[in-house]
């Protein structure tokens, strides 16, 4: 696929085909994801595949402590707490499938990248580079899935701590994010790109 046709049809998807994916396009996409600028040439990222079933549901439910969270007034007393509607919006979708995405998608891919130091203790930009470093190799990841056309969503855990530890995760690793991927289940989402011409500043603000 084209570079820009690829990215234009990525999309995030939370509803998944059971159809497996296949391991020659699983590999394609690292391959890809191991492409990406990192920081300092280091290549400090990890993958782990959660495919076994129950091993999965423990590490999510149990481990991550993950729940869809289905009353719409416990959905609602949270969003109100979020600043604008459209991030109210992305999580009234969210927020019901958040285990269910994970559990059931065909593929489950842990990014994980080496820190630089502990996160509590990060005070400059500099200290992030490792986890954006990551990011860029997520967005490789994400942008090949679309050119084989697959989709996922990722997801960022508040606490990786108790996952860590089920995962026999090393201490000087940390997780970026999870994503759950596979075949879409129906459509994919509609793209809901922003004006760019409002966000473009020539010489300052």
């Amino acid at each position: 696929m084209e570079f820009y046709e690829a990215v234009k049809r990525r999309r995030s998807v939370r509803e998944f085909s059971p159809t497996p994916v296949e391991s020659e396009k699983v590999r394609r996409i690292l391959e890809a994801g191991f492409e990406a600028p990192c920081n300092a040439h280091l290549k400090d990222w990890q993958f782990i595949f959660l495919r076994d079933a129950e091993n999965r549901r423990k590490a999510l439910a149990e481990a991550l402590k993950a729940r869809d969270m289905k009353d719409p007034k416990s959905i609602e007393d949270l969003v109100k707490t979020m600043p604008y509607e459209e991030l109210r919006e992305v999580y009234r979708k969210s927020l019901p499938v958040q285990l269910t995405m994970m559990v059931e998608a065909p593929e489950l891919l842990i990014v994980l990248y080496k820190v630089r130091k502990p996160l509590n203790d990060i005070k400059t930009l500099f200290d992030l580079n490792n986890l954006a470093s990551a990011w860029c190799c997520v967005e490789n990841i994400m942008l090949a899935m679309a050119a084989e056309g697959l989709y996922g969503c990722t997801y960022s855990p508040y606490d990786t701590s108790a996952l860590k530890q089920y995962l026999g995760v090393p201490s000087d690793m940390e997780i970026a994010t999870i994503i759950p991927f596979g075949y879409p289940k129906g459509q994919t989402l509609e793209s809901e790109s922003g004006d760019l011409e409002k966000r473009i500043h020539i010489d300052r603000w």
